[in-house]
């Protein structure tokens, strides 16, 4: 015998309403959290890598303009 659906309050039902928004509220500030520690990392890498790269310039045997031909000519090849 098929049975029908449990009545549920609106009471109950305002309740797991206030849960489910309470908890999608928990979901979205860690999300936020997650995504601003994401930015914050990849500035840092973007940084050190800046670092690296002036380094290697600084320490090369070739001139900015040889230097600048070079990625240029590499861009002008994409």
């Amino acid at each position: 015998m098929a049975r029908g659906k449990r009545k549920v309050s609106t009471e109950a039902m305002d309740a797991k309403i206030e849960q489910q928004k309470a908890a999608l509220e928990k979901a979205k500030a860690k999300y936020e959290a997650e995504k601003d520690e994401l930015a914050h990392l990849i500035k840092l890498r973007n940084e050190m890598r800046k670092e690296e790269l002036m380094d290697a310039v600084l320490k090369s045997d070739h001139s900015y303009a040889e230097i600048m031909a070079f990625i240029k000519e590499s861009e002008e090849m994409k």
